[in-house]
């Protein structure tokens, strides 16, 4: 249900606020509200969700949450309630709850001084996820509750953010739905300029006749009539003009204040560390323009706005956290700025448009990287694929279909799962009657914590290659056992190794804690990375520079010679915990042109042998 229905269903239904108080502060008990035993019981449990939300215990948080909002439901708190319901989820990264939660919060309390932070909260988490439409509609709610406070100096809406790269197909069914909307001429300037982006001139005439109709003076109906009167083609982003581009700027978005201060200061310092010593290598003049997201999204949006529009940024690399990353990247991708993020965990940010990437999560080249291995190395002959009914899913199956059987392998079952599926015994049993040697699966940690001891239960007796994701600490812990011997990609399988040496070489320890020293490396690989690439494909645009860097995180030029070359590539589940590859087990069986298959026993519930492992001192950290 759009957040539109859900509104006009609380304005409808007025017994809703009888006994649900609007104020956030003060007394907030009234009449029809709670009391005696109740009242009582209700305060017991808010307080003790405040001390749960507190030390982060979040799914306790929603429990507590939920129990007070059913059998309470008139308790007068109960807006604060969804409001720390809403950020418990989200720190679950259960963005379907949390948006949930968010709308409930509208829908019950639209007087709740809450609300307005709920609706910017929501957009954070609804483009989070790549759902820009969403926060779209978040944000025009939010902007319609006072609309003054909603436009920056020159006019333009801040909900233009996530207004701007929506689809004409997408704005006009925001026209249709809002037509009440204080935003309704600019959604209507945004979707004639769609419409004649996508060759629908008579689309974009029709909706400029209904704005000159409705609102013939207002400064976005004549924006929108001067479009039409180009006659077609007008970019989406000519509210927002581009300066020159300088090819040797790189924009830095990290927090350099606040709770996150030691964290961005650390990540400025690698990126920093990393680009003086690309210019010493080269002979580059690379510079870095450095922004404060103060780990705020909108701060963030703005910063990215800056970096995109007036400093010439060729690229911009940061974020840091997930949430700012993410609106960063929505303003980056309207300017047609790449945007390279190696450190926000929310995997799904790269969606948010094709010159976003995330070197955290580099899924084509490490499916590419597990079938070499799988194929030259162990001599694998026989895959099986279990993977989520997702894009993202189908897309790996696919690719990895390709990389094997061009390496002479076999692809014997391929199987689906619901993403938020639990049981997987249907798909397990399918590809284990095919008997494959190999189980690719390119699920998330959440799946393979169901899925891992399920392969184990119904002995699919396969060994089981996943993504770098598999670097998890809650994995390891919950389902390591049952994924004995389990492979994937080490997270920094995209860098030479020299970097990490450059960087350990030269990085102060004592500067910064351990958790910042790991967060600083991510960020200095991935500025060499940055650097390097816009060097070595002579890219002078933003749009080259893009292409340059899909092609490099795609890994199109692939080669890795001799079991020693994945070693430090590649990690495993051993005796739960992560160890590094065996890779000196292969050696001798390459050297010699045998199967490194035959010279090794298969084990239980995987194949890759047993044998002699590697001391527990080659053991891996995971990362949660």
């Amino acid at each position: 249900m759009r957040l539109g229905a859900l509104l006009a269903l609380a304005a409808a239904c007025g017994w809703i606020l009888a006994g649900c108080g609007g104020s956030a502060s003060g007394s907030r008990e009234q009449a029809g509200g709670l009391n005696g035993s109740d009242l009582d019981q209700a305060q017991r449990l808010y307080s003790q969700l405040k001390r749960e939300y507190a030390l982060e215990r979040d799914r306790k948080s929603l429990d507590l949450a939920g129990t007070l909002l059913d059998y309470y439901p008139n308790f007068s708190r109960n807006d604060e309630v969804l409001q720390l319901a809403v950020e418990s989820a989200a720190r679950l990264r259960d963005a379907d709850r949390a948006l949930g939660l968010t709308d409930e919060l509208v829908a019950r309390y639209p007087d709740s001084p809450l609300v307005d932070q709920a609706l910017r909260r929501g957009a954070e988490l609804a483009a989070g996820r790549g759902d820009t439409l969403r926060a779209a509609e978040y944000m025009l709610t939010w902007h319609d509750r006072d609309p003054e406070r909603g436009l920056r100096s020159d006019g333009t809406p801040l909900a233009a953010t996530y207004l701007a790269p929506l689809s004409h197909a997408q704005l006009s069914g925001l026209l249709a739905e809002r037509p009440a909307s204080s935003l309704w001429t600019y959604v209507g300037y945004l979707d004639v300029a769609a419409a004649l982006e996508a060759g629908l001139a008579g689309e974009a005439g029709d909706t400029g006749a209904r704005l000159q109709q409705a609102a013939p003076q207002d400064r976005w109906t004549v924006a929108a009539l001067e479009l039409l009167g180009t006659g077609g083609g007008a970019p989406r982003r000519l509210m927002m003009p581009i300066g020159e581009v300088d090819p040797d700027r790189v924009g830095v978005i990290v927090p350099l204040t606040g709770r996150y201060a030691v964290l961005g200061n650390a990540f400025y310092d690698a990126a920093l560390m990393a680009t003086r010593a690309t210019n010493l290598e080269h002979g580059s003049a690379f510079e870095l323009q450095l922004e404060d997201s103060a780990a705020d999204p909108v701060t963030s949006a703005l910063a990215a706005r800056r970096l995109c529009a007036e400093e010439g940024s060729i690229a911009v690399l940061g974020g840091l956290l997930s949430d700012p990353t993410a609106s960063a990247a929505v303003v980056c991708d309207m300017y047609g700025v790449p945007l390279v993020s190696p450190t926000a965990t929310n995997d799904g940010i790269w969606k948010l448009g094709p010159g976003i990437f995330q070197t955290n999560i580099t899924g084509l080249y490490e499916v590419r990287l597990l079938a070499e291995l799988a194929t030259t190395i162990m001599l694998k002959k026989r895959f099986a694929i279990i993977h989520p009914n997702t894009p993202e899913g189908l897309r790996h199956a696919q690719v990895f279909t390709t990389e094997i059987t061009a390496r002479g392998g076999e692809v014997v079952a391929t199987a689906m799962f619901p993403p938020q599926g639990t049981d997987f015994k249907d798909p397990i049993l399918d590809v284990r009657k095919a008997r494959p040697e190999v189980i690719f699966a390119p699920a998330s940690v959440d799946q393979m914590v169901l899925l891992g001891p399920q392969l184990d239960f119904y002995r699919a007796g396969s060994l089981v290659l996943g993504l770098s994701n598999f670097n998890s600490a809650k994995l390891r812990d919950q389902s390591g056992t049952v994924l004995e011997r389990a492979i994937f990609p080490d997270d920094l399988v995209m860098f030479p190794s020299r970097w990490e040496e450059e960087f350990q070489r030269d990085w102060n320890t004592e500067t910064y804690p351990p958790e910042a020293t790991a967060l600083a490396l991510k960020a200095y690989q991935a500025t060499r990375m940055l650097l390097d690439t816009r060097l070595q494909s002579g890219a002078t645009d933003r749009r080259q520079l893009a292409v340059a860097l899909d092609r490099r995180l795609a890994n199109q030029d692939m080669a890795l010679d001799g079991p020693g070359a994945f070693g430090p590539t590649m990690r495993m589940f051993r005796d739960e915990r992560i160890v590094a590859f065996p890779s000196g087990l292969f050696e001798e069986a390459w050297r010699l042109g045998e199967g490194a298959a035959d010279s090794l026993q298969a084990a239980p519930a995987d194949s890759l042998p047993g044998g002699s492992y590697p001391p527990t001192g080659d053991e891996v950290n995971g990362q949660g």
